[in-house]
């Protein structure tokens, strides 16, 4: 299936979507994160994947387990080499409604984001996952096609649940890190709402500030002030979807005024923070 709106990572429908994507000269997407939840198969082109302390350098075959609200980009290093793969969002409602109580179609994402084990090489499963998505990306033609390709995403879902419940340390592949960086990620993360100044960071975790920019923009090619600005709007995006008012969130989310939050979420989402409020209420 195609989306018009693939390019600005933004979902057109409320169920799943599946993209197969072929470039050349492919420029490198700024870390972002979605509301919703990403499988990503890579097949082939010169890459590696950043999600949030975690860097990979991609090999043909590899799936990556991207759920909500995680901070991730691709960096392309060769862009003569063609760029393929399968892309499969979800939407979280539609995840919750296709599961089960006793099956969850969530918990690769789940299991993924506890193990910080976001990417699988395993040749076998990705072929299996690859020939689900070639079946489903095609949009419904035929009677019952709909239906079929709901089933697929089913199917898929519950072989990578699967995985991660009975043999997941066997091919998740550990990404490179830093301490250094992971450690900020977390002092980030337990103090968003709070001034997180390059001095206060570095001081925290007891290295120079000139080095600590360095290698946090080096690990994750985002400089610490703009990962800081996006992790304060996934944070936003999270309460106005709890039905929390749009005047309680900056201040909750560490935002110093309502004008900068507002500029800033317009910016990264494309909607005003009152417009995101009302549509998650509808």
């Amino acid at each position: 299936m195609k989306g018009d709106r693939y390019e600005n990572q933004l979902m057109s429908r409320s169920t799943y979507e599946v993209h197969h994507k072929k470039d050349k000269d492919f420029k490198t997407v700024e870390m972002h994160s979605h509301d919703f939840s990403e499988i990503y198969l890579f097949l082939q082109g010169s890459a590696s994947y950043i999600i949030e302390d975690c860097k990979y350098s991609l090999l043909p075959g590899d799936l990556l387990i991207i759920p909500p609200g995680k901070l991730h980009q691709l960096d392309i290093k060769d862009s003569s080499e063609t760029y393929e793969r399968y892309v499969l969002w979800i939407d979280q409602r539609y995840l919750k409604r296709i599961s089960t109580p006793r099956t969850d179609l969530a918990t690769c994402f789940l299991r993924a984001a506890e193990d910080s084990a976001f990417l699988i090489r395993n040749a076998v499963l990705a072929d299996k996952i690859q020939r689900l998505l070639d079946a489903a990306c095609e949009e419904p033609a035929s009677f019952g096609c709909d239906i079929e390709n709901e089933e697929r995403i089913k199917t898929l879902l519950i072989a990578l649940g699967q995985h991660f419940m009975q043999h997941s340390a066997e091919s998740a592949v550990t990404g490179t890190s830093n301490a250094v960086v992971t450690g900020a990620i977390d002092y980030i993360s337990e103090h968003i709402t709070e001034d997180l100044s390059l001095d206060r960071i570095a001081a925290a975790l007891f290295v120079n500030k000139f080095y600590f920019a360095h290698i946090f923009k080096e690990m994750t090619n985002t400089p610490p002030h703009r990962y800081i600005l996006k992790k304060r709007l996934v944070l936003a995006k999270q309460l106005l979807e709890q039905g929390i008012s749009v005047t309680d969130v900056y201040s909750r989310c560490g935002f110093s005024d309502y004008t900068n939050f507002f500029r800033a979420f317009k910016n990264e989402f494309g909607i005003t923070p009152k417009q995101y409020y009302v549509l998650m209420r509808q």
